[in-house]
């Protein structure tokens, strides 16, 4: 369509055309839309000048199905498709357009009016489509409508102008021959406006959880380059826009689903909606599972590259096992062997000879190979030298699928300083090396930890500073609300409140408090009243903790003047680590706040009776 409107911008006589309304204005269904037990919805977006259902067709037909839209909907049928139409026409004759700002606000009016907030969404803009999207969701954020932000997982950009586009400038050089409405005003290259929306979308993404796909054209129309590659990119960190053989317009018209685009897409929508293992209904509370979306999605995209490295870090309790289980799972389906393995015992923690052995002879037992740690063992090599021979040349030799080795808990060897370092560069010398060793391709790592390492490492054979960061914390409000819901109580949001000022969103303390609710048939201000006491069903929990502050008298006077204190303070950063590892205190930038009542109450009683015994 603007390759018309761009012949008809070169005509030396243009006509105003009559005023008419776009093809489709609004949310179009395509397919799955009307089925309450979708796992997600996809909604295509157009740029300037597009219309909803043409954008998308090789011959921007209206009325043909074969487009691809439909072509994933014959991909996903447990996806709701749709197509968003909305008035962007590039010149004042084509008809009357509606400001970013409001048309953004019009777009999350249909979300809401259509439930479709309330599945996972993925949205696939083209040019002005991938701006209107953008303005969407800062309005979203403004007006506190969070929850289209938190069931947003992705954006695909094709051809979006972050910083403005040739189109724009061409109608301003021309402008003799035509009137640019709103709409092109707004695409103009680096306004202030348009820089602005950049700027917000590249400080927030992080925070929203969102994952960002590009492509761009390399192709000109009538000699224009519209969107041009750094106009294109939106500067997220760790996204790298991707060139494509087409044109503005082409871009979004694939003729076949093996065009490089509608694979891309076809593969970033598997990732970020339909790699998350459904879970049963838990029947307490070692069963209840609450995904992670967002994390998981980049987990489960990750663990299928080779030679990748996962390290996952969060407080005691928070779910790190549960995650690798989720990431193992997701691994077993793609056809990958996993092993995840415990060495830290302290008989295999003696010296680094035996750790080796026993780790490479538990990893062969693991994986259903004879342990050959006697035979292979080379008396005139390092210990590490012989553990990655056996890694390579036996057990990786032996397999004809990539291994996934889950190091759980890795902390525990911490306090071995020979272990820890040998070990750790190890680990680093086999994320390093698949590119040059064959083998090691096959291996993909995942290590879990709560502490930060304080032993002395070189920062080039270190593992914890390379690899994918995984970090996950407390649950959101949203997920406290689904944990409730799994566990079928009827509280308010009022209630859930309530819990989570005394405990926070913590997912070993928020389960445990659904538990004995349930079991115990209590309300919410029941439970509140016996959580600090003997009563408790954290009475266990509780005591370990206080045990560890007890045995480290620096970090016991930190923890004291954190919970004596109503407001965020600065502590000693080693203390702050410590205390964040055993799920004590969350940060505020370079200050702490002691994470829930519960543990105020409760070390601020331990501690006075300490004082009066």
């Amino acid at each position: 369509m603007i390759v018309k409107f761009l012949n008809k911008l070169l005509d030396r006589n243009p006509q105003p055309a009559p005023i008419i309304p776009t093809e489709k204005t609004g949310l179009i269904k395509i397919s799955g839309c009307d089925n309450p037990k979708r796992k997600g919805d996809i909604i295509f977006v157009h740029g300037l000048g597009g219309g909803a259902r043409t954008t998308w067709h090789p011959q921007e037909l209206d009325n043909d199905d074969n487009f691809w839209p439909m072509w994933l909907a014959k991909e996903r049928s447990d996806l709701g498709i749709w197509c968003f139409g909305y008035n962007a026409a590039p010149f004042e004759w084509k008809g009357s357009t509606m400001p970013l700002f409001d048309r953004a606000g019009n777009l999350l009016e249909y979300l809401t009016i259509n439930n479709i907030r309330e599945h996972p969404l993925i949205f696939i803009t083209h040019s002005m489509g991938g701006l209107l999207v953008k303005e969407m969701l800062r309005n979203a954020q403004t007006f506190n409508k969070t929850k289209v932000i938190e069931k947003t997982q992705g954006i695909v950009f094709l051809s979006t102008p972050h910083t403005g586009s040739h189109l724009a400038d061409l109608v301003t050089n021309i402008g003799t021959f035509t009137r640019s409405t709103i709409s092109v005003d707004e695409l103009k290259s680096h306004i202030p406006q348009l820089r602005q929306l950049n700027e917000w979308y590249r400080q927030n993404v992080d925070k929203m959880a969102i994952t960002t796909k590009v492509y761009f054209e390399t192709q000109a129309i009538l000699g224009i380059l519209v969107v041009d590659p750094d106009s294109a990119n939106p500067g997220i960190k760790d996204v790298q826009p991707t060139a494509t053989d087409e044109n503005h317009i082409s871009i979004t018209k694939p003729k076949s689903p093996n065009n490089l685009v509608y694979q891309g897409v076809s593969r970033f929508i598997q990732a970020q909606l339909s790699n998350i293992p459904s879970q049963p209904e838990p029947k307490s509370s070692n069963l209840v599972y609450i995904p992670r979306p967002k994390i998981e999605n980049q987990c489960f995209e990750s663990i299928l590259q080779p030679g990748v490295l996962l390290r996952i870090k969060s407080p005691r309790k928070m779910g790190k096992t549960t995650l690798m289980r989720q990431i193992f799972a997701h691994a077993k389906e793609a056809g990958y062997q996993t092993v995840s393995i415990n060495l830290w015992s302290p008989e295999i923690l003696t010296d680094l000879h035996t750790f080796l052995q026993s780790f490479c002879a538990i990893l062969s037992l693991e994986l259903g190979l004879e342990d050959k740690t006697d035979q292979l063992w080379k008396p005139t090599l390092s210990n590490q030298t012989n553990c990655t021979n056996y890694l390579k040349k036996y057990i990786l030799a032996n397999l004809d699928t990539p291994l996934v080795l889950g190091l759980d808990n890795i902390d525990e060897i911490f306090p071995y300083t020979e272990i820890t370092q040998q070990f750790s560069a190890l680990l680093r010398g086999w994320k390093e090396n698949p590119n040059n060793e064959e083998s090691l391709q096959k291996l993909r790592l995942v290590i879990s930890h709560s502490e930060n390492v304080y032993v002395s490492l070189n920062v080039n054979q270190s593992p914890f500073n390379v690899g994918l960061p995984v970090e996950i914390g407390e649950f959101n409000f949203t997920q406290s609300q689904e944990l409730v819901e799994k566990y079928g109580l009827n509280l308010s949001d009022v209630d859930i409140n309530k819990l989570r000022e005394m405990i926070d969103g913590h997912p070993y303390l928020l389960t445990t408090a659904l538990d004995k609710i349930t079991k115990d048939n209590l309300t919410v201000e029941q439970f509140i009243k016996i959580a600090p006491t003997d009563e408790s069903p954290y009475r266990s929990f509780l005591a370990n903790l206080l045990h560890e502050l007890e045995n480290d008298q620096f970090l016991k006077t930190t923890m004291q003047q954190v919970i004596n204190s109503d407001i965020s303070i600065k502590i000693d950063s080693e203390q702050a680590f410590k205390l964040r590892s055993l799920g004590l205190i969350e940060l505020h930038g370079n200050e702490v706040k002691c994470l829930c009542n519960l543990y105020c109450i409760y070390f601020k009683s331990q501690f006075s009776n300490a004082k009066t015994s």
